[in-house]
């Protein structure tokens, strides 16, 4: 799946969150949650404040190989990475993340499941995002499209919800690959906010296995609905990047990666809710994040 996530970001798929870090008071934070069923952080008593979770999105999922046929192949693979960054934030609490995916793919068609380790209050320490879609190739031409359903099994509350895709990306040269990702998802969280998320990537790769790749992104959100312990409130929009290196040996590629966002540490709280009420969040830091990926394709191993 190309980054139902941004290519090449953490290890590769748009994959890639915040935290259980919370210091908010769990009585109203469970009263918000019993009455969104989505939000993680307490609201203000005067409900000025308000707090989502950040959208789930796969971690470090290897980009698949987009070689078009009629044969069925599956790809396997696995990462680990330093921390699970997310359009900009962390979803593991600056912590390391494992996580591994399999895609089935046939002709055109592909489906597959991401199961990743995060640390957010409320929540799981699993997130998983089913996906399929379709993966038509025009010559220097893929344009996919598909849908990503995310979840944490097991949690008390239920946050799932589907993010609509279509990620077009253009072979310049046998070397330079760019491309155009496009993201909306009408009930963000089950917040009733909608959210949009817009990109452009860029991927160098060198003879040696050495590649280059950075993304730049606007995240947009629309309004929560109001409760009764919670006033609607207008999520922060922002712009995000990140760029760096990555290695590849054979099944292995070594990742190193720049990320950071323009949200102010007040508006990535209302985001994230990873501190208290008011308060400023060190979840949307600028970070450089290192991640080590495998992956193989069944009929490779044949």
């Amino acid at each position: 799946m190309n980054k139902l996530t941004a290519q090449d970001t953490c290890i590769g798929y748009r994959a890639s969150t915040a935290p259980k870090r919370r210091p908010t008071p769990r009585g109203l934070a469970l009263a918000v949650l019993a009455t969104l069923a989505v939000l993680p952080a307490a609201a203000r008593a005067q409900q000025t404040d308000s707090a989502t979770p950040p959208a789930p999105s796969t971690a470090a999922k290897v980009e698949p190989s987009k070689a078009s046929g009629s044969t069925f192949d599956i790809n396997v693979s696995a990462a680990v990475t330093s921390d699970y960054n997310y359009r900009g934030y962390t979803l593991s609490d600056h912590r390391p993340s494992a996580s591994t995916n399999w895609e089935a793919t046939y002709n055109i068609f592909f489906a597959g499941i991401n199961a990743a380790s995060v640390q957010m209050p409320m929540l799981s320490q699993i997130q998983t995002t089913s996906y399929g879609g379709i993966r038509p190739v025009f010559g220097n031409l893929t344009v996919e499209t598909g849908v990503g359903y995310f979840s944490y099994p097991g949690s008390p509350i239920d946050i799932s919800y589907p993010e609509y895709y279509i990620a077009p990306s253009y072979a310049l040269t046998s070397k330079l690959n760019v491309g155009v990702n496009i993201y909306y998802a009408p009930d963000y969280s089950r917040t009733g906010a909608w959210e949009n998320y817009d990109s452009v990537n860029a991927k160098y790769t060198f003879d040696s296995g050495l590649s280059v790749s950075g993304e730049l992104g606007r995240q947009s959100f629309g309004t929560t609905k109001p409760t009764a312990l919670a006033a609607a409130v207008k999520l922060p929009d922002y712009t995000y990047w990140n760029f760096g290196f990555a290695y590849t040996y054979k099944a292995l590629t070594f990742d190193l990666r720049y990320f950071a966002t323009t949200l102010s540490k007040q508006n990535c709280n209302l985001i994230t809710g990873t501190a208290a009420p008011g308060m400023g969040s060190n979840g949307c830091d600028p970070a450089i994040i290192g991640s080590l990926s495998w992956s193989a394709n069944l009929s490779g191993l044949k």
